[in-house]
């Protein structure tokens, strides 16, 4: 086992705690818009996670068993982003207009779009972590479980150490994504123009459709190289969004707008 790869998911988890630090004492913004950005994540996860618990892996076996291999991306991937973009952006966007959000500044509203980020950072790189520290004092705990999930787990915990920069980017750049789009929301809410709000949706809805293809065709979970593959996509949808944010900022600039 290569002990040097929890450092992993320990980079996912500062990204998370660092982005927050750093924006709050760059801008001195309260740390309840950083909260409730997390929250907002936290409530748009649980139905996914409903979902797929009952809902996706029947869905995967009968897409695949009837239609195939090319029409299993395309229902797929349809299905996984339309529900991201339905509830991270449906959340977000009801946050926002039924809360005193909507009177926010802009560096409050990024530090929303950071919480809810962020927190995702957090809260998916602490099972990692655990499992990691587990695995370390007990490694004999690995034989219970199942063959075909025990082999994925061994390739996993026997990667090179070079792919440890790989899931710190992906969060890195999905946390900017997170950003620009709550940002998009935000100017959605306040101009009351709803173009704003649907290319949100459809970025959301994009980069996630397009993950169950990239999954497959680079094989991330058992291919170190296949990983940093699989993080291009999220890496130019990122450098996209910061750009967009600093196009956003500078058309309305840190003043309060207030929803009428």
């Amino acid at each position: 086992m290569n002990l040097i790869l929890i450092l992993g998911p320990i980079g996912n988890f500062l990204v998370g705690i660092l982005s927050i630090i750093t924006w709050k004492l760059k801008k001195n913004i309260r740390i309840k818009y950083f909260v409730l950005g997390g929250i907002v994540w936290v409530l748009a996860i649980i139905p996914k996670i409903i979902m797929d618990i009952t809902v996706t892996s029947k869905l995967n076996y009968l897409t695949m068993k009837m239609l195939g291999l090319p029409a299993f991306f395309i229902v797929i991937g349809l299905y996984i982003g339309l529900r991201t973009g339905i509830f991270e952006c449906g959340f977000t966007y009801l946050a926002i207009a039924k809360s005193k959000l909507k009177e926010a500044t802009f560096n409050e509203i990024i530090a929303f779009g950071i919480g809810f980020g962020a927190f995702e950072a957090i809260l998916i790189s602490i099972p990692s972590i655990i499992q990691f520290i587990v695995f370390i004092i007990n490694p004999s705990v690995i034989n219970v479980i199942p063959e075909t999930q025990r082999r994925i787990i061994e390739i996993q915990l026997n990667m090179p150490s070079w792919i440890i920069p790989a899931p710190i980017i992906e969060r890195i750049f999905t946390l900017i994504i997170h950003v620009f789009t709550v940002a998009l929301i935000f100017v959605s809410i306040i101009r009351k123009e709803i173009r704003y709000f649907i290319f949100a949706f459809l970025i959301k809805s994009i980069l996630d459709g397009m993950i169950p293809y990239f999954k497959w065709l680079f094989k991330p979970n058992i291919s170190p190289s296949g990983m940093y593959l699989t993080e291009i996509w999220i890496v130019i949808i990122g450098l996209i969004s910061l750009i967009c944010i600093f196009h956003v900022k500078s058309r309305i600039g840190n003043m309060v707008y207030r929803y009428e």
